[in-house]
C-alpha cells in the first residue's frame, strides 16, 4: 500500500484530481468565464446538472398539478352545490304544479258536487295494526272531519274514514273489504257495488260485483262513483279494469279492477 502510494500512478492521479479541483474554484471565482479546466470540469459533472434540473422541473410539475387539483376540486364542489340548488328549485316547482292541477280537478269536483264541502288533507302516515292498509291524515274533528266521510285524491277514490280524532283521523282505503262503494262502469253503464276480499285485497285489486254473466265490460274499463246512497260523490274514479271473471256459486260475472290511486 505505501508502494502505491509512492508510484508515479498515484502521484499522477493525485495531480489530476488537484487541478480539477483548483479549475473549479477559478470558475466559480470568475463567474462564468470559460477555460479548459472548467470546460473539463462541466463535461465531468453536466449530467450531474441536467438530472439535477430535470428533477427540479418535475418537483414544480407536481406542485403545480396539486394546485391544479385542488382548484378542480373546488370548482366541482362548487358545480355540485349549483345542481342541488337547482334540483331543489325544480322540486320546489313540480310540487307547486301538482298543488295546482290538485286544485283544478278538486275545484272541478266541487262544481259537480255543490253539496260536498271539501277539507284539504295529508296523508301522514299509515295504521299498522290494520293489514288492509289503512292510512292515517292530519286533519281531525278540529277541522271538522266526520266518521263516514268520503276520501278523495283529486277525481280519484281513495277511500272512508272510519276513525276521528281531534288532530287526526284514520282512512280504510278502497282495499279494506269493510269499504263498499256503488258503482258504475264508464262505457257500458252497467251498475254494481265495489269492494274485495283478502285475496284480492293482498294483490292489491278490488272486484266490482254483481254483474251478469253476459255482462259487456270488459278489461280497460274505467269504473265510476255511482253516486248513490250519497256517501261518495257521483262520478269520481275508483279504477281500471284487469279482468272479468265468472262467478264459481251462481250466474253472475265480477271484474277485477286496479284502484287509480296507490294506497299501499
Amino acid at each position: 500500500m505505501l508502494q502505491f502510494l509512492k508510484s508515479r500512478k498515484f502521484k499522477t492521479f493525485l495531480f489530476v484530481v488537484t487541478a480539477i479541483l483548483c479549475g473549479a474554484v477559478i470558475a466559480v471565482a470568475t463567474q462564468g468565464s470559460s477555460s479548459p479546466v472548467t470546460d473539463a470540469v462541466g463535461t465531468v459533472f453536466r449530467p450531474l446538472q441536467k438530472a439535477s434540473a430535470f428533477i427540479s422541473e418535475k418537483v414544480n410539475w407536481f406542485e403545480d398539478s396539486f394546485a391544479s387539483a385542488g382548484n378542480y376540486k373546488k370548482e366541482v364542489e362548487r358545480l355540485r352545490q349549483k345542481v342541488a340548488e337547482y334540483e331543489n328549485q325544480l322540486a320546489a316547482y313540480h310540487d307547486m304544479e301538482h298543488k295546482l292541477e290538485s286544485y283544478e280537478t278538486m275545484l272541478g269536483v266541487k262544481e259537480d258536487n255543490p253539496d260536498f264541502s271539501f277539507q284539504r288533507a295529508t296523508v301522514i302516515g299509515t295504521d299498522s295494526s290494520d293489514m288492509f292498509s289503512s292510512l292515517i291524515i292530519d286533519k281531525g274533528s278540529n277541522n271538522d272531519i266526520s266518521e263516514n266521510d268520503p276520501v278523495v285524491s283529486g277525481n280519484y277514490v281513495v277511500g272512508i274514514v272510519k276513525k276521528v280524532h281531534p288532530s287526526y283521523s284514520v282512512v280504510e282505503s278502497v282495499l279494506n273489504p269493510d269499504v263498499k262503494i256503488s258503482a258504475i262502469e264508464s262505457k257500458t253503464r252497467e251498475t254494481a257495488y265495489l269492494t274485495t276480499t283478502i285475496e284480492y285485497s293482498r294483490n292489491g285489486t278490488c272486484i266490482l260485483s254483481g254483474l251478469s254473466r253476459t255482462t259487456s265490460v270488459t278489461p280497460g274499463g274505467i269504473i265510476l262513483t255511482s253516486g248513490i246512497g250519497g256517501t261518495y260523490p257521483k262520478g269520481l274514479i275508483i279504477g281500471t279494469v284487469s279482468e272479468v271473471v265468472e262467478s264459481k256459486y251462481d250466474l253472475s260475472s265480477y271484474a277485477v279492477v286496479e284502484p287509480g290511486v296507490d294506497v299501499r
